[in-house]
């Protein structure tokens, strides 16, 4: 049975990792040879890949995925790369989950 798996750095593995996913710790210069690696195992149905280290998936593994159906490989967008020392993360966060459940929720 294919299986999930996420291509992301370091600190955004943890919380994948606590979720139960299958995930693989990279960076951005390797992760073109990672992904090769990856759809050649023929092992995972879906790869999530972070926006950071690679931007386009598909378009980087044309090539690799001719005459292939899986895996369907996704990008996710990337805390790291959207945000930077003058971004606001929280308040970020705290319009995504508005706009999820639909009001805000507030931790003391």
């Amino acid at each position: 049975m294919p299986k999930v798996l996420v291509m992301t750095d370091s600190e955004t593995a943890t919380g994948f990792r606590l979720a139960g996913v299958e995930v693989r710790e990279i960076t951005a210069d390797k992760a073109l040879l990672e992904l090769a690696q990856v759809i050649e195992s023929e092992k995972y149905g879906l790869v999530l890949i972070d926006e950071a280290l690679l931007a386009d998936p598909n378009k980087a593994a044309a090539r690799q995925m001719r005459g292939r159906d899986l895996p369907v490989l996704l990008s996710m967008p990337s805390l790291g790369a959207t945000f930077t020392a003058e971004s606001d993360a929280t308040a970020y966060m705290k319009r995504l989950v508005r706009s999820t459940i639909g009001f805000d929720v507030k931790l003391d």
